[in-house]
């Protein structure tokens, strides 16, 4: 039988030790305004204005990220990916070829990084719009004739791994996280969900062992 009450627990532990922690939050890095070439590469990359290829990628890009990102064309026109970027799931692209929309988010993420570095990050609108392309070029490439279940199924379980993420940092410039809020969101999770158990079971079993000791004791009496 479903434990409501267990459940509502573990959520409010859940939520408290990320409230008390701060794992999965991201600090904003500068509070300036937005850079206005990165901010204008991710509106073109995304369809969110119009722009040529010069436009989508700002013009120290390569100075300052140590990289030149590559313009491929595609069935919906000119693409810019991290010719190194590779999908980095656990399952890699899954089988279904999805490198070519990955290396698009990898370098998606990479215009926010720049951005912060050059001292204007953007506002979370750019990594919800990198996403969402994300989404699109997955469900696209899925759609292609030969597209299977499982790859419509891969396409999702991706593109809503990337939304969840985005949504847990919010939607801040992707970064290496510090671990020790989530070691200690873990510990408080397991101190909540465990440690009632583990002390009624301690109880008892002090309860057991001194009820038996003084069985032997009065038994020793008589």
């Amino acid at each position: 039988m479903v434990s409501w009450k267990r459940i509502g627990i573990v959520l409010a532990a859940v939520l408290a030790s990320l409230a008390l922690t701060g794992a999965g939050q991201v600090s904003p890095v500068t509070s300036g305004p937005e850079n206005q070439a990165a901010a204008h590469a991710v509106a073109v990359a995304t369809g969110r204005a119009d722009g040529t290829g010069a436009d989508l990628v700002p013009p120290d890009f390569a100075e300052v990220m140590g990289y030149t990102p590559e313009l491929v064309l595609d069935g919906v026109g000119v693409r810019v990916i991290d010719p190194a970027g590779n999908c980095s799931s656990p399952a890699g692209s899954a089988g279904y070829d999805f490198d070519r929309a990955c290396r698009f988010h990898d370098y998606g993420y990479d215009l926010l990084r720049y951005a912060a570095d050059r001292g204007g990050e953007l506002g979370p609108w750019a990594r919800m719009a990198i996403d969402d392309q994300f989404g699109v070029d997955l469900r696209a490439h899925c759609a292609d004739p030969g597209g299977s279940p499982g790859c419509r199924a891969a396409a999702w379980a991706g593109e809503h791994a990337v939304r969840i993420n985005s949504w847990r940092q919010g939607y801040g410039v992707p970064g290496v996280e510090n671990p020790l809020p989530y070691v200690a969101a873990g510990v408080l999770l397991l101190t909540v969900c465990v440690g009632p158990r583990l002390a009624g079971r301690l109880h008892r079993a002090c309860v057991t062992v001194a009820t038996r000791s003084g069985c032997r004791a009065a038994g020793t009496a008589k």
